[in-house]
């Protein structure tokens, strides 16, 4: 991406950011000091395909591709979503979207190296310090549209990305989430049984990040 395009598309995400969830979650989300990281994995072989949940809210699942995403047959509800979906892409990461209608009401993503170009890589792996197997994905970056929440939808939304990645070949994902977002944890852990492994405390302004060395969760007190 363009150093250009990058501030534009950074400038857009903080003014979205900001009308649907005021400063103080700005604040919290873009700049921050030794806010702990919680890494989590998921054996994806135990996935229940969860699509009848949302049929009965007549939401569809699918792959994001490249045509999609040119075409005009669905739109984001969120510019800023919709300039991520073109980085990523670029990017060679994957997703899968939510829609209602033709509107897309969620997306999320991951990096999976073997359907990426040799050499491709995703900067999170670094400071999380994980090393994907083969057989393995990163998954990140799950947005629900705020007018959309409710009715278990984001759970059911990663639980069925990842059931359609363990049709691919994948055996195991991993993420992690911040341990002070009470509804993504409880999503993650509770609802979808990803296993938490280690935690690290990451501090950031804005664009810029810092993060310490992974340490087993088993090493901190229970949140």
């Amino acid at each position: 991406m363009k150093l250009v395009d990058a501030i534009i598309m950074r400038y857009i995400q903080v003014c979205e950011s900001i009308r649907s969830n005021g400063f103080r979650t700005f604040f919290r989300e873009y700049i921050f000091l030794n806010r702990r990281a919680v890494i989590v994995m998921k054996n994806l072989d135990d996935i229940e395909d969860k699509t009848d949940h949302l049929n009965r809210l007549q939401i569809g699942l699918l792959e994001l591709t490249p045509e999609i995403l040119r075409n005009d047959i669905y739109h984001f509800e969120f510019k800023n979503r919709y300039l991520k979906a073109r980085d990523y892409i670029k990017k060679s990461y994957k997703g899968h979207v939510i829609v209602k209608g033709n509107t897309i009401i969620g997306d999320t993503w991951y990096f999976a190296p073997r359907e990426s170009p040799r050499g491709s890589y995703h900067n999170d792996l670094n400071w999380l310090g994980i090393r994907l197997p083969e057989d393995a994905v990163y998954a990140f970056d799950i947005f629900v549209t705020p007018s959309a929440r409710g009715n278990n939808l984001s759970a059911v939304f990663q639980n069925n990305a990842m059931f359609l990645l363990n049709k691919k070949g994948y055996k195991k994902a991993f993420s992690f989430i911040w341990a002070d977002n009470v509804a993504a944890r409880w999503n993650a852990k509770v609802i979808n049984k990803w296993k938490e492994s280690s935690t690290l405390k990451v501090s950031r302004f804005l664009m810029w990040r810092v993060a310490g060395k992974p340490q087993d969760k088993g090493q901190h007190e229970k949140p």
